[in-house]
């Protein structure tokens, strides 16, 4: 028995080799991944990646990144992209199956579900990154064990904390609390999963709201952290961001979807949607170059921002669900797919890896900062972090998914060998040159053909991200 865990969702697919029909009416779960969005975790996750890296005290890459610098520095927008992902992703594969709150065996499901989804692998590199803390403070001698400014403590009742995923839910930063610092965001996103089953049911109560409508309450979600992140700089306080963050993000994204399952796939709406994406990558990259402009004195950081484009995030996850243009061709292809099935991994071991280079350079004088050998690392440091991820989602985070899977306790006897056979399948998605796929009110969510179908950072800078 194999179990292959879906990517955007969790739900069963149906056996057999008959293709699902490309629309569906709206009321049925979406049961395959949206290629252009699995690539655009990819990207998400790369961004995160970049942006730490340019924290390492090399500078003979300054040159050549220099006109992308602002872009680099607006990493800790992947992890609002990130929250708004999955909000979209979780609406997309649970309303419609729901139809409101779920029951217990149901909301016990979902809660498996993600358990499962992020447990296995964080609670590996938790364990390995926390041994790594516990013996430099053993072996150091300055009290330093990450890369944080405030450090994390070691204590057991930290360490259950953080293998509980609930390290954040009474901390006002994100600074010293992980011994991963992008754990942060793992654990607030816990919080998210076990608050959805709730925000599915006032959802639901607005679905049949206009479209219009909906479209602006998506954008208003997710001016809270444009909002928060002004005021701080302009007072210095940024206790609370981290949640800010989480929900606005988290809800822009369930209510993008509460649009796009209404909106009919077809030639005309696949153009218009492309549009209106370049539109919003456009508008998002202006805010990123006009924040990189704010002088050191500024009132409002150029760290702060950035986040004032959080609010394009629904408009460019709408307008990427809809469209087949280029865009969404070029993050569809079979490699940013799979760079999205292991971005999780990425974003969990890359701090690792970069910490230890850290550590690497204050104790090898051939590979001091802005040495030669320094600069040659970063790249490595790139590679690795990608190959590592490969391996942890290969061997640890997909084995581990399939095994907790199949022990679903919401499940009946017998049950979980009848589901666990996913398919993961790339919706089928009209060719902009093509003829007209869907229906007038139709949906974005895909019908299965097969009679035996289951329906079913300090101030946002590093510590951002």
């Amino acid at each position: 028995m194999r179990t292959v865990v879906g990517q955007d969702h969790d739900i069963p697919a149906p056996r057999g080799g008959t293709s699902p029909r490309p629309t569906a009416p709206v009321g049925r779960s979406a049961t395959v991944e949206i290629p252009a969005l699995t690539g655009l975790r990819a990207v998400a996750a790369v961004w995160v990646l970049v942006h730490h890296l340019s924290f390492l005290p090399v500078t003979g890459y300054a040159a050549w990144f220099g006109p992308v610098a602002p872009l680099l520095a607006a990493g800790p927008l992947g992890v609002d992209l990130f929250f708004a992902l999955s909000g979209f992703l979780l609406a997309r594969s649970y309303l419609d199956r729901w139809r409101g709150a779920p029951g217990p065996r149901q909301a016990l499901g979902f809660v498996w579900a993600r358990l499962a989804r992020v447990w296995p692998l964080y609670a590996v590199v938790v364990v390995l990154v926390g041994l790594w803390c516990a013996a430099r403070a053993v072996l150091g001698s300055d009290g330093v064990v990450t890369w944080q400014g405030a450090q994390p403590g070691l204590d057991p009742l930290s360490w259950l904390r953080q293998l509980t995923m609930t390290q954040m839910w009474d901390s006002p930063g994100i600074d010293g609390v992980s011994f991963v610092l992008p754990a942060w965001s793992i654990s607030a996103e816990w919080a998210a999963y076990l608050a959805f089953p709730l925000l599915a049911a006032a959802a639901w109560f607005v679905r049949g709201w206009p479209r219009p409508v909906l479209a602006v309450l998506a954008v208003l979600a997710a001016m809270p952290t444009a909002v928060f992140a002004v005021q701080g700089a302009l007072h210095g306080a940024f206790e609370g961001f981290w949640a800010v963050r989480l929900v606005a993000g988290f809800t822009a994204g369930v209510l993008t979807w509460l649009v796009v399952r209404r909106v009919p796939r077809n030639r005309t709406v696949s153009r218009w949607a492309h549009r209106v994406l370049v539109l919003a990558l456009a508008e998002i990259a202006l805010v990123v170059y006009w924040a990189a402009t704010a002088p050191a004195t500024a009132a409002v950081s150029a760290d702060a921002r950035i986040f004032l484009a959080v609010p394009m995030l629904p408009v460019l996850l709408g307008a990427l669900a809809l469209t087949d243009g280029p865009v969404a061709r070029v993050l569809g292809t079979p490699r940013l797919r799979h760079g999205g099935r292991i971005s999780y991994a990425l974003y969990l071991v890359h701090f690792p890896l970069i910490e230890m280079a850290l550590v690497v350079m204050t104790r090898i004088p051939a590979l001091a900062p802005d040495t030669a050998a320094a600069a040659l690392l970063v790249p490595h440091l790139a590679v690795a972090s990608v190959l590592l991820a490969h391996l942890a989602y290969r061997w640890v985070e997909e084995p581990a998914q399939a095994w907790m899977r199949d022990k679903d306790p919401s499940r009946r006897r017998g049950s979980a060998r009848r589901d666990v056979a996913e398919v993961r399948r790339p919706e089928a998605t009209p060719h902009s040159g093509g003829r007209t796929v869907g229906r007038r009110g139709g949906s974005h969510a895909v019908r299965p053909a097969a009679a035996t179908a289951v329906a079913a950072p300090t101030t946002p800078s590093l510590r951002a991200a």
